[in-house]
């Protein structure tokens, strides 16, 4: 064997240590995230005394735990895929994160999303018109009060957290259907009959189009845009 050669594959097999030793740093600290967020969670349950029918702790818990879950929705898609395959550039392309898929043409297929999704919830507001069933929302009981960081965080970076889990992990492994059934049960916490129906179409419609185009990025688009105006309709109503 010639002595480039040698040095090739010493050079390969050195980038594949550093590149195990990575992916076993990034698992570690993926599973401390984890163990952290649920362990913070509990301790501020016990130390609050479950008084969650004080105004403040009540609103300082929902805000707290719902960020909590949904950073632990996007931590344990990776810890999975890092569980299952050691590797970090493998979970990036697996959950339809790489970076050459923010095309222009992914970011318009995400915002087509959004408007198919505003005429769905048109269609249901006029469903309970024309039937008079019914369909109220509870979106504004539920966040009324609210810090406002906590409205940053779902404009910003929930949208982000659930299409990593439901669409980028759940769509290829469990289906379309049972991924957008339990995005719909998620937003069931609102005890609101067209949140649910809404979540659902949503859930439905967003893993086809991630099946299709294999990007997370026009989902993400969709999911920020229709949380941006949700935010926008509760200041202003």
């Amino acid at each position: 064997m010639s002595d480039k050669r040698k040095r090739r594959r010493k050079f390969s097999f050195n980038y594949g240590g550093l590149q195990g030793r990575n992916s076993r740093v990034l698992f570690y600290l993926i599973s401390a995230c984890l163990a952290i967020s649920v362990a913070s969670l509990a301790m501020f349950i016990y130390i609050s005394g479950f008084a969650a029918s004080q105004l403040f702790l009540g609103s300082f818990l929902t805000s707290y735990s719902t960020i909590l879950f949904s950073i632990f929705f996007a931590l344990l898609a990776f810890f999975y895929i890092m569980y299952r395959t050691n590797s970090i550039e493998f979970a990036v392309k697996n959950l339809g994160l790489s970076r050459e898929l923010i095309t222009p043409k992914n970011i318009l297929i995400g915002i087509s999303l959004f408007a198919a999704m505003l005429i769905v919830e048109f269609g249901i507001s006029a469903f309970s018109q024309v039937t008079h069933i019914s369909l109220p929302t509870n979106v504004q009981q539920v966040l009324a009060g609210l810090p406002v960081y906590f409205f940053v965080f779902t404009f910003l970076i929930a949208p982000i957290n659930e299409e990593i889990f439901f669409r980028g992990l759940l769509v290829n492994r469990i289906g379309i259907i049972p991924s957008a059934l339990l995005f719909a049960l998620l937003h069931f916490g609102y005890a609101s009959v067209s949140e649910f129906v809404a979540a659902l179409i949503f859930g439905l419609i967003a893993g086809y189009v991630f099946k299709k185009t294999g990007s997370l990025y026009t989902t993400i688009t969709a999911h920020i845009l229709l949380n941006m105006l949700t935010i926008v309709a509760l200041f202003l109503i």
